[in-house]
């Protein structure tokens, strides 16, 4: 069992990410989690694919995805043999310590082009569920919500984001929807670099499976929420059936929720949005990507663009489970397996890893760290008016 802890906490913290998105997200969250459940066990598995005796064999998951079985299944040893030991993580620690100022210069302007991009997308985002909101407010709330993801373990940061925008006058549920949207967005762009990756270095197997797994999942999750957007009236009523055995109070209140839930999915009804929302997703993962290679070459890493792609993809999603806190152990765990699977060597994988989880977690902490402040202003201001004398 102990073999397996990997893929289960993936497994469960996927299931706390559709759990999270309330109702509306049961709906919505069975497509994304068709592709999603078997994700980690074919990437993690597929690298090792070459190590399976010849006579195993791959069975369909119920998810749709080949997951390796039998031989195929890595045990403990094998994964602590991948493992980094003590003089990998030294060497890699001179390595980080030895980069260009000029690489760590360029990362931190690719981070602020991707916070850039996801401001403008939560601002589509809320337009389409008509509430304006200015790109000061929304990138601030943005760095702050980050910045705490990277501290509170199941992406808690979401709940300040959330709270910030009530001093908007947004609905709670109309930003979770906006929320849920952004991690459907994200999980289509994410899957589509696995695949492209995977293509373009000429990774085939379960690999390239689980990306086409996860494309196929997300796209059915943006087929269902156009699908509950176009109308809602009758998203709404399916609510109201399957909860009249509630309380009439709770009753009332869960329908209303899901109600703000699907104004939170508004852009998806108008194509402009659709592709605005689409166009500034790929922005802000391909200045993630930007920044995965441009440290890569630092590291005299050769992969090709492809690699980076797939790295970039793997990474971010171990990041989108709301297990740890930064991603501590997945992203590392994951990232570690895919560097070394496209044959980067232990010492240089061990070091870029340690170093892409530096630079992913610390500047945007930093920064929500800064912008406490613009993110919550009204906080402040109650907390001078109760500190002013009488």
């Amino acid at each position: 069992m102990s073999k397996l802890l990997p893929t289960y906490d993936f497994c469960f913290g996927a299931a706390g990410l559709v759990a999270t998105t309330g109702v509306r997200g049961t709906l919505v969250g069975v497509a994304v989690a068709t592709g999603v459940t078997g994700a980690l066990v074919t990437v993690r598995r597929g690298f090792a694919g070459a190590r399976c005796s010849p006579g195993s064999a791959a069975t369909w998951s119920s998810a749709g995805a080949a997951i390796p079985r039998g031989a195929c299944w890595t045990d403990v040893s094998e994964a602590s043999a991948e493992a980094p030991d003590a003089d990998s993580v030294v060497d890699a620690r001179a390595g980080v310590s030895s980069l260009p100022a000029w690489t760590l210069l360029a990362s931190l302007g690719l981070i602020g082009i991707n916070v850039f991009f996801m401001t403008l997308r939560w601002k589509y985002l809320l337009a389409g569920a008509g509430y304006r909101v200015d790109n000061r407010k929304l990138f601030a709330t943005i760095a702050v919500g980050r910045g705490a993801n990277n501290l509170l373990p199941a992406r808690g940061g979401d709940l300040l984001r959330i709270e910030s925008l009530r001093e908007r006058n947004v609905p709670v549920f109309v930003s979770a929807g906006t929320l849920f949207a952004e991690r459907l967005l994200d999980g289509v762009v994410l899957s589509v670099w696995i695949v492209l990756g995977a293509l373009l270095i000429g990774e085939g197997g379960p690999v390239l499976l689980t990306g086409i797994a996860l494309c196929a999942g997300t796209a059915l999750g943006v087929f269902l929420v156009r699908f509950a957007t176009h109308d809602p009236e009758r998203a709404e009523r399916f609510v109201w059936r399957m909860t009249k055995f509630l309380p009439t109070r709770w009753h009332t209140r869960v329908a209303r929720a899901a109600a703000y839930f699907v104004d939170g999915l508004g852009a998806f009804t108008n194509r402009r949005r659709v592709f605005l929302i689409f166009a500034t997703s790929a922005a802000m993962w391909l200045a993630d990507v930007a920044m995965y290679y441009i440290v890569g070459r630092a590291y005299d890493i050769e992969i090709g663009i492809g690699g980076y792609f797939l790295l970039e993809g793997i990474g971010n999603l171990a990041l989108a489970v709301p297990a740890t806190a930064a991603g501590i152990g997945t992203f590392d765990y994951l990232t570690l397996i895919a560097a070394k699977g496209i044959d980067v060597p232990t010492d240089k994988a061990t070091a870029y890893v340690l170093t892409m989880h530096a630079l992913t977690v610390i500047p945007i902490t930093l920064l929500g760290a800064a912008l406490v402040r613009p993110a919550f202003p009204r906080l402040f201001r109650r907390h001078e008016t109760l500190e002013e004398p009488v």
